[in-house]
């Protein structure tokens, strides 16, 4: 199964420019090379922070540049969301029994579950009793068959001063629930607007900087620096069968010289 996961798209007013960068053309170019190279996806996962101020606008213009892509997809809230013009602007997509934006999809195979972490009005995430409780519930019905989380924030100290703070609120309650049902075999997640892998609970985990700049990796004090690095999406390939996971990082925008491997010639201008 190949899965897309697309992160941090914060689109605001339409002619805006971020750093340097029109993130509404971004997208555009992003869904563009995803129709090209994947087409073949069974879902492309977009994990929070749709938009920068989460006005209704936004979501408009978001929802028309969603349909020209051509895989499924599956929203998600993060920190500058809200939830509810999310939800009146895309009135199809699942919402769980207490209106949060969770919802799972099912295969033979394994389970993908989409956990809502926004807590309105703060950069933090939360995961409060109700939406945990939903949680379990879908990993019981998974009944031991292999399942992959994706969220907006990270449930792990990262190591990034200025970030951590920010992270997931008492991830210790969520990654306590994975470690009893140890069927989770992989956590997705943005926010951090960086590229980054490791494992936590035992459970391997990954994010990816996304569409909007990158923080500088600044690992010994907190920094307000803002690089503008390519923008990226990753392509995850799930083979549960053989309890494999693999994640490609695609800078989309980015075209450097092409040689042949066999000759050593450049083929590029």
């Amino acid at each position: 199964m190949k899965i897309i996961q697309v992160t941090d798209v914060h689109l605001g007013r339409q002619g805006e420019r971020r750093y340097g960068a029109d993130l509404h053309q971004r997208l555009a170019s992003c869904i563009a090379h995803i129709n090209a190279h994947h087409a073949d996806a069974t879902l492309c996962v977009f994990t929070g922070d749709l938009t920068e101020t989460g006005a209704p606008e936004s979501y408009a213009d978001l929802r028309a540049a969603l349909s020209t892509l051509s895989v499924p997809w599956r929203l998600l809230p993060g920190n500058h969301d809200r939830r509810a013009n999310l939800v009146a602007a895309f009135p199809e997509i699942p919402l769980d029994e207490n209106g949060f934006v969770q919802s799972a999809h099912q295969t033979a195979d394994e389970v993908l579950l989409f956990l809502d972490c926004l807590a309105e009005g703060r950069v933090e995430g939360e995961l409060c009793d109700r939406r945990l409780a939903w949680l379990e519930a879908r990993l019981e019905e998974a009944a031991g068959r292999p399942a992959y989380v994706f969220m907006h924030h990270p449930p792990v100290a990262l190591g990034l001063p200025q970030l951590d703070p920010l992270a997931l609120e008492q991830p210790e309650r969520l990654l306590g629930l994975l470690r009893r049902h140890g069927n989770v075999r992989h956590i997705f997640f943005g926010h951090v607007h960086r590229d980054i892998a490791g494992t936590v609970a035992g459970i391997p985990f990954s994010a990816q900087r996304g569409l909007h700049a990158r923080f500088e990796l600044a690992l010994d004090r907190s920094s307000e620096i803002v690089e503008q690095a390519p923008p990226s999406y990753t392509v995850i390939l799930i083979d549960s069968a053989n309890e494999h996971v693999v994640v490609h990082g695609c800078d989309f925008l980015e075209q450097w010289p092409i040689y042949s491997a066999e000759t050593g010639e450049r083929l590029t201008a």
